[in-house]
């Protein structure tokens, strides 16, 4: 769950750099923190989804975007994990200070596939197009559309996704602090964290504010709690 904490990183920063004993013992605190977390989220990826999504499909029409990435069940469980490090500012400037993260395109698109479009994307519009002196028609191209000459491909996907797991709205199933946002809802990661019910958020968040003021009484030359 997104959650502010004010002077988080300037902390962070003053433990590696005068408290290295802290700051070991807090990402330590993280790690045990998110790791069932991100057991969990595993558990909940599918070993198959559907018998088409095992290759890249790319083709001439396709190269002027990214071909869609084949499904592997092994890279998608492998590429889920957590990080105790912060990560680099968003374009609004914040900056996560412990989070699970998936690395894999495929793992990604079965978290959040139909997140935005319960019944997948529309093929785009015919458009006017012009090749080797010919003029003729096409599908406008772009990730807004569905690149499929089948209209109802993006349903039917959308539809063997949840076949295997559903879309949990993790804002919706957590109590507790923390920003809310329609970007927190998947099958897998965000699954998980709703289950959690928000215990580990508020862990994580009382662990970090244990950890400044522990370094408070250490700057002070009392020890640490």
């Amino acid at each position: 769950m997104p959650t502010e904490i004010k002077g988080a990183i300037e902390a962070r920063k003053a433990l590696r750099q005068f408290a290295p004993d802290l700051s070991k013992q807090l990402q330590k605190e993280l790690s045990a923190l998110l790791r069932p977390i991100t057991a969990k989220a595993k558990g909940f990826i599918p070993s198959t989804v559907l018998s088409g999504w095992s290759r890249p499909l790319s083709s001439e029409d396709t190269i002027n975007y990214r071909a869609f990435p084949k499904y592997d069940y092994r890279e998608a469980v492998s590429n889920i994990g957590y990080k105790t490090t912060p990560s680099k500012p968003n374009n609004k400037g914040f900056r996560a200070l412990a989070r699970i993260v998936n690395y894999s395109a495929a793992g990604a698109i079965y978290e959040t596939a139909g997140r935005l479009n319960p019944n997948g994307r529309t093929p785009g519009p015919m458009v006017l197009s012009y090749k080797n002196g010919v003029y003729g028609t096409q599908r406008a191209s772009g990730k807004q559309y569905s690149q499929s000459l089948n209209p109802n491909a993006g349903k039917q996907f959308i539809d063997a996704l949840d076949a295997t797991g559903r879309i949990v709205d993790a804002a919706a199933n957590t109590n507790g602090p923390g920003r809310r946002t329609r970007k927190m809802k998947g099958r897998a990661i965000f699954r998980a964290w709703a289950e959690d019910g928000g215990k580990t958020n508020a862990a994580v968040l009382k662990a970090i504010e244990t950890s400044k003021q522990n370094f408070e009484l250490v700057k002070k030359g009392r020890k640490a709690a």
